[in-house]
């Protein structure tokens, strides 16, 4: 027979346990005392009741948690308010910025579209002043008479046509001789002769002279030569 020879070695110790609740390593013994405790206690309190003071603690524990989570969710709050009210006045800000210049550029649309209208209106007048000369001017060389544009104090222009030499007026600067107050300096009828072509019209004394036939009376001489020219012209009486 076989005879066979068994070793039994002692093995080796148990490594030491790590409690991870106690932040460190202990041995079996540390262990068994924390179990025994344990058990005391709920041989002493019951399971009930040791339970109730683990659950109070975690009660306490999640109160606390719970207290600064809501301090914080304030704080936050806070915050987001602050930052929502300064967000709000900034756009406020913007909002009013760009109404003024919403305005500024509105009212300087108006401004120039009333610039733009009188322009027109001007060369529009303009227009029609020079077509109505270029017209007068035609009329007069075609018919042989000496048309005037008299302007009244009061009053439309008045065109007024002459036919022989005889125009029975005269011209000055305003002011002089018979035609009352002296008035802006401008080019007017002097002296109105009895039974002349101007009296028989309804020529009066103190009567702007605005244009001889077609061409715009700017001063006293070349209105004098303009009128000399024209009349010489004209057929005799």
């Amino acid at each position: 027979s076989c005879r066979f020879r068994i070793s039994l070695a002692q093995p080796p110790p148990p490594p030491p346990l790590r409690l991870a609740a106690m932040g460190g390593s202990c041995s079996c013994e540390n262990t068994k005392k924390a179990v025994d405790e344990l058990a005391e206690h709920i041989e002493e309190k019951g399971v009930v009741a040791v339970l109730e003071d683990t659950s109070g603690d975690a009660a306490e524990a999640w109160t606390e948690a719970a207290h600064k989570a809501a301090h914080a969710a304030e704080h936050v709050a806070e915050k987001v308010a602050e930052v929502a009210k300064k967000v709000a006045h900034e756009a406020v800000e913007i909002a009013d910025d760009a109404k003024e210049h919403v305005v500024e550029a509105v009212e300087a649309a108006q401004d120039k579209a009333v610039e733009v209208q009188h322009g027109a209106q001007q060369v529009a007048k303009e227009s029609v002043e020079a077509t109505c000369a270029t017209m007068d001017a035609a009329v007069a060389a075609v018919t042989g008479v000496m048309i005037v544009e008299f302007v009244p104090d009061k009053g439309a222009v008045r065109k007024v046509s002459f036919k022989t030499k005889n125009v029975g007026f005269e011209i000055a600067m305003s002011g002089g001789g018979c035609c009352g107050p002296a008035a802006q300096a401008r080019v007017a009828v002097k002296k109105v002769d009895k039974k002349g072509q101007a009296e028989a019209v309804g020529v009066k004394c103190g009567w702007r002279v605005k244009s001889i036939n077609g061409t715009e009376v700017t001063g006293l001489k070349p209105a004098q030569k303009l009128l000399e020219e024209s009349v010489a012209k004209l057929a005799k009486a």
